[in-house]
């Protein structure tokens, strides 16, 4: 697993949405204003979010700030302002250029990325009402057009439907921009659970919203390769041998103990 593990889902998302809606960088001399995009990451000061999504959004922007639309970062998490602030501005301080961008472009697109970035406490659905308030007081301020408004929630599966209800209620778009909500982490630890999340999601977002990221899901691959091979030895055997297959290599790289985890409950070990 590498930097992009976690993420992937979502950066693919933005990415493919900007493509869809016709936002491809175009021509020098060309470019004019697409819309907006409202980026919330849910759980936006966690563990996740310091070690792989921003970074992972901060070079998405780098690669998108000049195709013509705009965007803005908001973390949005439980602890107040006082303790949240602080968490978010250690974590962006640290963001990182791709190889390929020189020191002083870099320079630029880290202080336009923490100009764009903010924190908000989500606790409540007058916290989230609130967050709705700041995202279209900010586009009046800037005459821009909201065309769409991602969420990303990097939080424990069971607080899905509580933050789809209150994103639902109290923080959707405008009418005409497009809402995503990326769903991160392990969807239920068994068929059954999954269903029942699924249908409590359904109550408040519509089908096409909904973008599930289950990386866990590799483990049911990776402990099935044995038994995939002995039911298809006549297929496999000519070429599953020390003749085609030069090494395997199992890697598992983390570098923090799991140990307390909420996530270990669902598999994550």
């Amino acid at each position: 697993m590498n930097l992009w593990k976690a993420v992937v889902s979502g950066l693919l998302l933005l990415g493919a949405l900007c493509v869809e809606q016709g936002w491809a960088t175009e021509a020098e001399g060309t470019r004019e204003a697409k819309g907006h995009i409202s980026v919330v990451i849910v759980g936006g000061t966690g563990d996740l979010a310091k070690k792989y999504l921003w970074q992972g959004f901060f070079q998405l922007y780098s690669e998108q700030v000049s195709s013509g639309h705009t965007f803005s970062f908001y973390a949005a998490a439980l602890p107040d302002a006082d303790k949240g602030e602080p968490a978010l501005f250690d974590i962006l301080k640290r963001l990182r250029c791709p190889a390929q961008v020189s020191p002083e472009r870099c320079a630029l697109l880290r202080d336009q990325f923490l100009k764009l970035s903010q924190y908000h406490q989500a606790k409540t659905e007058e916290h989230y009402s609130k967050l709705n308030a700041e995202i279209g007081q900010r586009l009046q301020q800037e005459g821009l057009r909201e065309t769409g408004r991602l969420f990303y929630l990097s939080v424990p599966a069971f607080a899905y439907a509580g933050i789809a209800a209150k994103i639902n209620s109290s923080c959707r778009p405008p009418a005409g921009a497009w809402l995503r909500v990326v769903l991160e982490k392990p969807f239920g630890h068994d068929y059954d659970s999954a269903q029942l999340l699924s249908t409590e999601l359904e109550k408040f977002l519509k089908e096409e919203e909904m973008y599930r990221s289950d990386h866990y899901l590799g483990k049911q691959v990776v402990s099935q390769i044995l038994t995939f091979r002995n039911e298809n030895r006549k297929f496999l055997d000519p070429i599953w041998n020390k003749h085609h297959i030069e090494r395997v290599e199992i890697v598992l790289k983390e570098t923090l103990d799991a140990k307390g985890n909420w996530s270990c409950s669902y598999g994550h070990r």
